[in-house]
């Protein structure tokens, strides 16, 4: 347990973590971001993967194993979070189904979506209505899966502003 608490297997506990963070970080950009930001990323998390990779030279497997277990655990949580706080709200188009025998609800609804000043549009078809609501924003995105839910209806979420 001594042997945890050290200089040296505290910096390399902080460096595994930051690898971890920063591993988090690259997965989600090489998905969801250019070309050269995923290839920037990538670069230098595996230079400072290089710096962990030395460190763990230095230490024995009692002391590596644990921390770097706990910094795996702790670091994508910590890379997940940060995603998530630099990602900018999207707009979201959901299609909602309501079907003819559930027809008694759509005034009901309409006001529901007016009261938070959300946009939707509806269109007749064979079957019932199909309503596409918009969001722009994720505490949109909630209120609108809890009125659609009261109703238990069937609904598809759209992103948009993708391109084929």
């Amino acid at each position: 347990m001594k042997e945890l608490i050290t200089l040296s297997a505290l910096i390399f506990f902080g460096v595994t973590l930051a690898c971890t963070v920063l591993f988090t970080i690259k997965s989600i950009a090489l998905i969801k971001s250019s070309t050269f930001v995923a290839a920037l990323i990538t670069a230098f998390t595996f230079g400072v993967n290089t710096i962990a990779i030395k460190l763990t030279a230095g230490e024995t497997l009692v002391v590596t194993i644990p921390l770097t277990i706990l910094a795996n655990f702790i670091g994508v949580y910590a890379g997940k979070w940060i995603m998530g706080k630099c990602t900018k709200d999207r707009e979201w188009r959901i299609s909602c189904t309501i079907p003819t025998k559930k027809s008694h609800c759509l005034s009901d609804f309409h006001k529901s979506f007016a009261e938070y000043n959300i946009k939707c549009v509806e269109f007749p078809y064979n079957g019932g209505t199909i309503i596409d609501i918009f969001s722009k924003s994720q505490g949109e995105s909630t209120l609108i899966k809890e009125i659609i839910t009261k109703y238990n209806l069937k609904y598809s979420v759209y992103e948009l502003d993708k391109s084929l």
